[in-house]
């Protein structure tokens, strides 16, 4: 008897010693961290997703101020991508040793700083130096952190949970985009530059001091399971498929580690190259409105949502390098379509296909790093990912820009990058689940 109560004794000292995650009010412990995580994620995405995707709103307006040519206007987002391809292994070292909070605090501080920069921008220098401030702001504030971060609480419900934090970047697309249209209207570009760096510091450091880097240190488990055994059951497999941990050395010697960062960088270039220069070819080459154009990229969010969240239920069923596959074939479509378009109405089937495609790509690749390669590593994986298909993307918008300067038209562009991708997504469809590593333990075993 005194044994067991010296024994429950022990444990609730050990309970009292371990750290909790921090209770929300109204909610306490009712809900799984994991979920507080994807909502932070969520609110990330939707400030990230607002600069990123505006960013195309400002080039008419400091074409027009400035006089540069859309060669010179897109090449920040080239720059920002050499910027992103050599501190992407970086940042996913930084993310497996320190963890999101510290991540996501230091990148809302300096992302701040630069969009104020960006509106302070008298010359051409000071443009390229913003951008490359916002860049490395985003690179630890970015999709990478926030990926792995969800990635690490999830496992059976793992693209669900990815698509509901994407959400925030369609949402950024339906109200963010078009708010910062409008305050371009009424108060300047440069208002709306600095105005949108001081809303990220305010809502940006407190919720990202929400986040927590695992479930396991606070006595949880991934999806909220109370053990291991009920989550093999719940989630209906043999004890046998197993998730597991590749090491970055174990991961590049797959070749599906090769054809998800060729395939990817494939892809990312038809989805620069048509994000940054979209509101100039609407504006320019089909002839709309700016208000018009703007409508064109809300309703690409507005069918990127249902997207996400079929995505994320179809992620946890089928093979997820079927769905990369279609996803991406879908965007090629719909930069074909934009290539030819003439009229408001094509603009705005590129828009619907661009939307779908877009909304199942990016929950699903997020997932599958780490179905394919485990938690343990999967910062320094996906960093080296990111890193290796940015090459391939670097010249795209530069490349776009300097064309359409020649030919004054974005249509051979987007022609060519629509034939491209679809060779991105035949890499994608053969990205097949890697065998799980051989380690000399495993070997000595096995002999």
């Amino acid at each position: 008897m005194a044994l067991s109560d010296g024994a429950e004794t022990e444990d609730l000292t050990r309970e009292a010693e371990q750290p909790r995650v921090p209770r929300i009010p109204w909610i306490g412990d009712k809900l799984f961290y994991g979920w507080v995580v994807v909502f932070v994620g969520a609110a990330t995405q939707f400030l990230q997703g607002t600069i990123n995707q505006g960013f195309t709103t400002y080039l008419g307006p400091l074409q027009r101020d400035f006089g540069w040519s859309r060669a010179v206007l897109a090449g920040p987002r080239s720059i920002t991508s050499v910027q992103n391809s050599i501190f992407g292994p970086v940042e996913g070292y930084l993310m497996d040793r320190f963890g999101p909070r510290i991540m996501s605090v230091t990148g809302v501080f300096i992302m701040g700083l630069g969009l104020i920069l960006f509106g302070l921008t008298n010359s051409l220098w000071m443009y390229y130096l913003a951008n490359v401030v916002i860049a490395l702001g985003t690179g630890f504030y970015g999709m990478l952190v926030m990926s792995v971060a969800v990635n690490n609480w999830f496992r059976r419900r793992r693209t669900i949970a990815q698509s509901l934090m994407l959400l925030g970047w369609s949402m950024a697309g339906v109200v963010g985009v078009p708010a910062v249209v409008l305050v371009q209207a009424a108060f300047g570009w440069e208002v709306s530059a600095i105005g949108s760096g001081l809303i990220i510091w305010a809502v940006g450091i407190p919720t990202s001091m929400l986040l927590r880097t695992k479930p396991e240190p606070y006595g949880l488990l991934p999806d909220g399971d109370s053990k291991t055994a009920d989550a093999t059951v719940a989630a209906g497999r043999n004890p046998v498929d197993t998730e597991h941990d590749f090491t970055l050395r174990e991961a590049v010697r797959t070749r599906t580690f090769w054809f998800i960062s060729v395939g990817s960088a494939i892809g990312n270039l038809g989805m620069g190259t048509a994000q940054v220069h979209l509101f100039l070819h609407l504006e320019q080459g089909v002839g709309l409105e700016r208000t018009t154009a703007a409508l064109v990229w809300t309703v690409a969010s507005l069918a990127n949502m249902p997207a996400r969240l079929i995505a994320g239920f179809l992620g946890d069923r089928l093979p997820k390098n079927h769905l990369m596959g279609f996803a991406i074939t879908m965007m090629a479509i719909s930069v074909l379509v934009l290539g030819v378009a003439t009229t408001a109405r094509m603009a705005f089937v590129y828009s619907v296909l661009y939307g779908i495609g877009w909304g199942v790509r990016t929950p699903v690749m997020n997932a599958m790093q780490g179905e394919y390669f485990g938690r343990t590593s999967l910062g320094v994986i996906s960093g080296w990912l990111q890193s290796l298909s940015l090459p391939l993307t670097i010249a795209a918008p530069v490349l776009a820009g300097y064309v359409a300067d020649v030919q004054d038209s974005y249509r051979t562009t987007f022609i060519v990058v629509a034939i491209l991708m679809m060779a991105g997504a035949a890499l994608m469809f053969m990205a097949v689940r890697p065998a799980p590593p051989k380690r000399p333990e495993q070997r000595s075993t096995a002999a």
